[in-house]
């Protein structure tokens, strides 16, 4: 398991972008999509949906990149995989549906566990990683987020999703966020819910990084670790260690931000995010 994030669309604004559904080996990957220039990928989190980055697409475009935010299987508008579960693949088979050969992998949270996967099983296809909030491969989970996940699965047990996506808000946004930040993630989990309710059970397909560790100190791609200072310590931890592990990488702490920050600081996430491109 890549990242323990359970069972887990909106209107995107004024930006002038294309939304589009590709039909790939029976899955189909919704994603949306702006500007043209070198490709930068935008995986979401494990509590969201391409949804969450759409404040980003119109100023990514107009910095001059071609930008593609993903829905992942189970989430927004893709539906779970009907055979085995490998995200990292679906990635890899939507940049080819897209005719997009090369690009820089953003993701936040469950989304930067996949952009790792998908660096270290073609690195040739990955320019830079941007991981923000990543779980580190060697997670060992604090009594804090274990109790997020029981109580979570607990309210999913019994059957009150309404429940389960209170949980998942008041853990993963910060007491003092702006009522449509809380709104926007509810009701991304809450999508995510009912599409993964509606799937049949598919088996998890070996995870490439968990088989050997070692590549990660091989990556030869230059990376941007960073987590939010008021994000859990297994996060904020975890990328200064991920930092430390991947050959090319800097560590940045995103100020006032949590687990979300691309959603809580989103001028902040895209300044130090240009920034590390430009260099």
């Amino acid at each position: 398991m890549i990242y323990q994030m359970h069972v887990r669309s909106g209107n995107v604004g004024a930006c002038v972008f294309e939304t589009r559904q590709v039909r790939v080996l029976g899955m189909r990957l919704a994603h949306d999509e702006a500007g043209s220039g070198p490709a930068l990928v935008l995986i979401h989190a494990g509590v969201a949906d391409r949804t969450m980055w759409r404040e980003h697409l119109k100023p990514f475009a107009a910095a001059g990149y071609r930008v593609v935010a993903v829905d992942l299987p189970g989430f927004g508008e893709a539906p779970p995989p009907e055979q085995e579960s490998a995200p990292w693949n679906d990635v890899l088979e939507t940049m080819d549906a897209l005719g997009i050969d090369e690009a820089v992998l953003v993701g936040n949270s469950f989304g930067g566990a996949v952009a790792l996967r998908v660096a270290v099983v073609a690195p040739e296809r990955v320019s830079a990683l941007v991981l923000i909030s990543a779980p580190p491969h060697d997670l060992t989970p604090s009594p804090e987020l274990v109790q997020i996940w029981e109580a979570e699965e607990a309210a999913i047990g019994r059957g009150d999703l309404e429940a389960a996506v209170t949980v998942v808000v008041e853990a993963w946004t910060q007491p003092d966020a702006p009522a449509e930040l809380k709104r926007r993630v509810g009701d991304m989990q809450r999508r995510a819910y009912v599409v993964q309710a509606e799937a049949d059970a598919t088996a998890e397909a070996p995870d490439p990084v968990e088989e050997d560790p070692a590549r990660l100190a091989e990556l030869d791609v230059s990376a941007l670790v960073a987590a939010g200072e008021k994000d859990l310590v297994d996060f904020r931890e975890g990328a200064q260690r991920l930092a430390h592990t991947l050959p090319h990488a800097r560590h940045e702490t995103l100020l006032a931000a949590g687990h979300l920050a691309p959603m809580e600081t989103p001028e902040a996430f895209r300044e130090l995010l240009l920034g590390f491109l430009a260099g």
